[in-house]
């Protein structure tokens, strides 16, 4: 009876561990692509705000929309993939826009490194696409804004306005100027 009982406990734990790791699998083995970047002309004192976007047809086009509302409003902007956040410093810029995509009930690993690795937070706002647009992040004591939608193009428009508000709730707030 004993060798069966230690079968099954064995059994038990190599089940528990696949599971775990198959949560985190996806993000390591088949990440999602990078948004090819671009940036705008930065007029004299212009403050710029950053994007750093996975790609899919819905980022694509939410990216499009934020680029001219950012332009409406006399905001530059340059848009990074989402990999690039490994090299930013949220305090260069006015806001730091990132959009993701919920991967195994967790942020994208390159941006929960990110978020870890900032000092300030204030001026962040992290839009995570899930199934049904309700999976949000869990904060701890941050103070960065979360933002949850699902990837429906019919969506877009209220998805981009909503970061706009964001964007200039957050700008609103006494910061250090960006480095030049």
């Amino acid at each position: 009876m004993k060798p069966f009982r230690n079968i099954i406990v064995n059994c038990c734990w190599i089940a528990l561990l696949l599971f775990f790791a198959s949560c985190g699998a996806p993000q390591r083995y088949w990440p999602q692509e990078d948004i090819i970047g671009s940036e705008t002309a930065r007029p004299v004192g212009s403050e710029v705000v950053l994007i750093a976007s996975r790609s899919s047809d819905f980022k694509k086009l939410l990216v499009a929309k934020l680029h001219e509302q950012l332009a409406a409003v006399g905001l530059a902007q340059k848009t990074i993939g989402v990999e690039g956040l490994a090299q930013v410093d949220s305090t260069d810029y006015a806001a730091v826009v990132v959009i993701n995509t919920c991967l195994a009930w967790g942020l994208d690993h390159n941006v929960q490194t990110f978020l870890d690795r900032q000092e300030k937070d204030e001026n962040i706002i992290i839009l995570t696409t899930s199934g049904k647009g309700a999976w949000l992040p869990d904060k701890g004591e941050r103070d960065f804004d979360a933002i949850s939608a699902a990837s429906t193009m019919t969506s877009v428009d209220k998805v981009a306005q909503n970061i706009m508000a964001g964007i200039q709730s957050r700008l609103q707030y006494e910061r250090p100027k960006p480095k030049n």
